[in-house]
């Protein structure tokens, strides 16, 4: 018992020393954070952009779906990759991620933006097969 508290306490530790690395107080990273969706690759892609235009030119080009967006700052996108690494959630290519309840579950508590949609949709199909 004391050994896991121990563990625990010095990977929080390394956590909170990583976060402590984090470029600060810079004006220009402000923008708009993004959860992009993929019904095909069932993917989700985490993301930063400077203005709507961006996303949108990202979600033509790679048949993405827009869940949810709203203003941030990139440290918020950086804060958000590490927590979900310490969480052992893989992350590919550094932005995408696979979908999976865990997932949205961890990034609904987190506050990222992933809109209702989608983790309804899938919450409503949950509850239908246990009535079958």
């Amino acid at each position: 018992m004391k050994m896991n508290y121990i563990l625990n306490q010095v990977k929080y530790n390394n956590f909170l020393s990583e976060i402590n690395s984090f470029p600060r107080n810079k004006s220009s990273d402000k923008g708009i954070i993004y959860t992009l969706y993929s019904d095909q690759l069932n993917l989700i892609e985490l993301g930063f952009a400077k203005n709507n235009k961006i996303i949108s030119e990202r979600t033509k080009e790679n048949k993405f779906i827009l869940l949810d967006k709203k203003y941030g700052k990139f440290f918020d996108l950086l804060l958000l990759k590490k927590t979900l690494k310490f969480l052992n959630i893989e992350l590919l290519n550094d932005k995408y991620c696979n979908y999976s309840c865990r997932t949205i579950r961890h990034l609904k508590t987190l506050g990222w933006p992933i809109g209702n949609s989608l983790y309804k949709k899938r919450i409503i199909r949950k509850k239908i097969s246990y009535v079958f």
